[in-house]
């Protein structure tokens, strides 16, 4: 993974997406890896060091896994 201090007013997590993937859509990925940061942009504090999971292709087979777990245990 990979992480940076994020500065309220002028990091977007669309713009981190695009510098670490090379595309602006996952900045849903940035903050699903943040959760003690905050559950929208917005209100993630000034300064807060802020994971980027990295590499994108093992992140998101993480992210589907976690899902599919979720599913088995709970349901759809």
């Amino acid at each position: 993974d990979k992480y940076l201090n994020y500065k309220k007013g002028k990091t977007r997590l669309d713009k981190v997406s695009q510098d670490y993937y090379g595309t602006p859509v996952f900045g849903w990925l940035i903050l699903q890896a943040n959760p003690q940061a905050s559950s929208i942009e917005f209100e993630i504090p000034d300064n807060f060091l802020l994971r980027v999971p990295f590499p994108l292709t093992s992140s998101l087979q993480d992210y589907k896994r976690g899902v599919e777990l979720y599913n088995l245990y709970y349901g759809e």
